[in-house]
C-alpha cells in the first residue's frame, strides 16, 4: 500500500474544501504577515528545546512540526533544519523505543503521544520506517475496546482529550498504518467519535477532525460537529477552551484550524472571518500568542526561549495552531 504524507492529504484537502493555497506573495496579508511574525519564534524555540531536553513534546516537537509544515507548503518561508531538526529528535526518541513500543509500551504521554507524533512526522513529510511502524503497533496494542484511546495523564488543554487521543491516533493510523488490523482499529476509533458526546471546546474540535479525516460527509455528522464548534464561538469572536472561560488563543486557533480543515463553504462565513480578526488583534508585537497555563508542572521548568515564562509551553501551542489557522488564505 503507498503512503501519502500528511502534506500530501492537505493539499487534496485544500483544493476539495475550496482553500487555495497562500503564496510566499500572498504573505503581505495580514495572515500571512502575523503567521511570518510567528515562524522565527518558534524555529528559535524548538531548536532550543532539543539542546536542553530529550523528551519528545507535543508542544514543541509535534505542533512546531505541523505549523512549520504546513507554512513550508503553503509558500512562505522556513528554514528547513527547524524542520528537519525535529524530525531527527523525534525519530531518535522513538527509534531507542522501539522494543517497547511493539509491547503497547514506551510513550510516557500515552496514544495522543504517539498520535501527535505520527501525525506530526506526516506533516513534515516523512516516509514510513520501522519507526513509524513500531508507533502504529504501539498504538494498536493501546485502543480500548470501545475504538478509543485514552489520556494517561491529565495536563488540559493539550493533554486532556479523549477525543485529541482518539483522533490523531486515527490520523496516525491513517498516514502510516497498512494493514487489516489498522482498518478495524480506524472503523472503531470512527466509530466511537461519532457516538461519544464532546464536552470541552478541544473536543469538539477534535471530533470535528476525527471525522472529517474520516471521510464523514459534511452532509451528515460532520455537519453536525461543525456546527457544534461554531455555536461555541463567544460574543467577542473567539473561543474559550472551558464554558466559564474567556475566549484565548488556544481555543480560538485550535478551533478555526478544525473549521477550516474540515471545509468551509464559499464565500467564507462571517464567524470565520470575525475569528480570524479576533486572532490578529490578539498576536503580541513579538510575533506570539499569550495563554495563561492552567496545567500543573509535573518536570523540573525549563526556559524554552519562547516568550511568557511559566507559560511558554502552552502559548507556544496557541502560536502553532494560530499559525495553522490562519495559513490557509
Amino acid at each position: 500500500m503507498r503512503i501519502f504524507p500528511f502534506r500530501f492529504l492537505l493539499v487534496l484537502a485544500t483544493f476539495s474544501s475550496g482553500w487555495e493555497a497562500l503564496s510566499a506573495k500572498e504573505s503581505s496579508s495580514p495572515a500571512g504577515e502575523a503567521v511570518s511574525r510567528a515562524i522565527p519564534l518558534i524555529e528559535k524555540s524548538v531548536l532550543a528545546y532539543v539542546e536542553k531536553r530529550d523528551c519528545f513534546s507535543c508542544h514543541h516537537q509535534a505542533l512546531a512540526m505541523m505549523a512549520l509544515g504546513r507554512s513550508r507548503d503553503f509558500g512562505l518561508k522556513v528554514a528547513q533544519d527547524s524542520i528537519a531538526t525535529q524530525v531527527k529528535f523525534s525519530l531518535d526518541y522513538f527509534g531507542g523505543r522501539s522494543k517497547l513500543l511493539l509491547q503497547g509500551k514506551g510513550v510516557p504521554g500515552g496514544p495522543y503521544n504517539a498520535g501527535y507524533a505520527l501525525t506530526s512526522l506526516s506533516a513534515a513529510g516523512e516516509p514510513a520506517d520501522e519507526v513509524t511502524q513500531s508507533l502504529v503497533r504501539y498504538l494498536l496494542k493501546s485502543q480500548k475496546k470501545d475504538g478509543s484511546w485514552k489520556i494517561i495523564n491529565h495536563r488540559p488543554p493539550i493533554e486532556d482529550s479523549h477525543f485529541a487521543a482518539t483522533a490523531l491516533s486515527y490520523r496516525g493510523l491513517q498516514a502510516y498504518g497498512g494493514t487489516d488490523e489498522r482498518q478495524g482499529a480506524m472503523a472503531k476509533a470512527l466509530q466511537w467519535m461519532k457516538e461519544f458526546p464532546p464536552s470541552s471546546t478541544e473536543d469538539h474540535a477534535f471530533k470535528l477532525l476525527g471525522l472529517h479525516w474520516g471521510g464523514v460527509p459534511k452532509a451528515g455528522q460532520a455537519g453536525e460537529a461543525s456546527r457544534a464548534l461554531l455555536a461555541l464561538q463567544r460574543e467577542d469572536n473567539g473561543w474559550g477552551q472551558l464554558p466559564d472561560m474567556a475566549s484565548d488563543a488556544y481555543a480560538t486557533s485550535l478551533a478555526l484550524f478544525a473549521l477550516k480543515e474540515s471545509g468551509v463553504p464559499q464565500p467564507v462565513p462571517k464567524a470565520i472571518s470575525l475569528g480570524e480578526k479576533w486572532l490578529l488583534d490578539n498576536q503580541l508585537k513579538d510575533g506570539s500568542w499569550l495563554v495563561k497555563t492552567r496545567s500543573k508542572p509535573i518536570q523540573k521548568p525549563l526556559d524554552s526561549e519562547f516568550p511568557h515564562g511559566k507559560d511558554q509551553f502552552i502559548s507556544i501551542a496557541a502560536t502553532c495552531w494560530a499559525v495553522m489557522a490562519l495559513a490557509p488564505d
